[in-house]
C-alpha cells in the first residue's frame, strides 16, 4: 500500500509524464534566462515594465487565441466562476511575483531573486503534500532535507532572509498551486489572467506618463520604437514559459515541480556572478554545492522508481 501512495504512482500516463517534464524543464530555462533581457529595460521603473509586460502578453496571446479559435473557451471561463476563482488567485499573485523579479533584476538584486526561487520548490513541496497528498519517498525526504539545510546556511550567511527571497518563493508557489487546480486550458488560462490585470496596466502606463517616471524613457516611449519593441515584447518573454509551465503543472506533482525549479534559480545565480558581476561568498558557493546533491539524490530516486514502476507494468 505504502508503494502504491507514493510520488511515482501519482504520475499518470508515462506519455503525460515525459511531455510534462519536458515543458517543464523547457519554461525554467525560460526563465532562468530572462535577467539578461530585463537588463535591456532596466532604464524603465520596473513597474511600469510589467504594465507593458501585461500588454504584450495580452496582444501575444490574443494573436494566439484568434489562430486556435479558443474564444470560447475563454469566454466560457469567464463565464464559469468556479475557474475563474482560480485565475483571478494565480493573476493576482504573479503579478506580485514579475513586479519584485524586475524591480530585483534593476538593482542589482538577483542573487536575492535567486535565493527566493530556490526557497520556492521547498514551498511548493510543502504545499503538494499538504494540500494535495502528494507523498515523498525516503531519498525525496533526504535530498528535502538537504535543501532545507542549504537554503538555511544561505540564509544565515547573508544576515537575514531578504523580503525579495520571501515574496518570490510564495508568490510562485502559491501561482503554481492554483494553476494545477483551475481546470482550464494552458493558453486560454494565461489570456484569462493577463486580461483580469489589463485594466490596471493601461491605468498605470497612462499615470505615469503624467507623473513621471524618473528615468531615461517617459512611460510612453512613442520617440523610441526599439525601446517599445523590447518593453512590448516582455508579453512574449512572459506568456510563452508561463503557457509552457501551466501545461507542465497539470500533468506533473507538486513535488516534481517544486524539485525542477532549481533550474531557473542556479540559473540566475550563476549569472549574477559571472555576468552582473555580484559577489560570491565561498559560504554561498558551499550552500549552492549542496542544493546540487540533493537534485542529484532526487533526479536518481526518479529514474529507480520509474523503473519500479516499469517492471511492475
Amino acid at each position: 500500500m505504502g508503494q502504491s501512495a507514493s510520488v511515482s504512482d501519482q504520475l499518470g500516463t508515462p506519455e503525460a509524464f515525459k511531455a510534462g517534464l519536458i515543458a517543464a524543464v523547457s519554461a525554467y530555462l525560460m526563465w532562468g534566462f530572462a535577467p539578461m533581457y530585463y537588463k535591456l529595460t532596466a532604464d524603465m521603473p520596473a513597474i511600469i515594465v510589467i504594465c507593458y509586460r501585461v500588454i504584450g502578453s495580452v496582444l501575444f496571446l490574443g494573436s494566439f487565441m484568434a489562430l486556435r479559435s479558443l474564444r470560447r473557451e475563454v469566454f466560457s471561463i469567464f463565464g464559469d466562476f468556479s475557474r475563474l476563482k482560480y485565475l483571478l488567485v494565480s493573476a493576482s499573485v504573479i503579478s506580485i511575483n514579475w513586479t519584485v523579479f524586475i524591480w530585483a533584476v534593476e538593482t542589482g538584486r538577483v542573487l536575492d531573486a535567486s535565493l527566493g526561487y530556490f526557497i520556492n520548490p521547498l514551498v511548493s513541496v510543502g504545499l503538494g503534500v499538504l494540500l494535495l497528498s502528494e507523498r515523498l519517498t525516503k531519498a525525496q525526504l533526504a535530498a528535502l532535507a538537504i535543501t532545507v539545510t542549504a537554503v538555511v546556511y544561505k540564509t544565515f550567511d547573508m544576515g537575514e532572509l531578504p523580503w525579495v527571497s520571501v515574496v518570490l518563493a510564495l508568490s510562485f508557489a502559491l501561482y503554481g498551486l492554483m494553476r494545477k487546480k483551475a481546470p482550464v486550458g494552458a493558453v486560454a488560462g494565461q489570456l484569462v489572467e493577463v486580461l483580469l490585470v489589463m485594466p490596471f496596466a493601461v491605468a498605470g502606463i497612462w499615470y505615469f506618463a503624467g507623473a513621471g517616471t524618473g528615468g531615461v524613457y517617459p512611460a510612453i516611449p512613442l520617440e523610441h520604437p526599439l525601446f517599445l519593441s523590447l518593453l512590448l515584447f516582455t508579453g512574449v518573454i512572459t506568456a510563452v514559459p508561463l503557457v509552457i509551465f501551466a501545461f507542465a503543472a497539470r500533468r506533473l506533482p507538486m513535488v516534481y515541480i517544486g524539485f525542477l525549479q532549481y533550474v531557473a534559480p542556479s540559473i540566475h545565480f550563476l549569472t549574477a556572478i559571472w555576468l552582473f558581476g555580484e559577489e560570491l561568498s565561498a559560504e554561498g558557493l558551499f550552500a549552492f554545492a549542496m542544493i546540487w546533491l540533493s537534485l542529484v539524490i532526487f533526479s536518481i530516486d526518479g529514474l529507480m522508481s520509474k523503473r519500479r514502476a516499469a517492471k511492475l507494468a
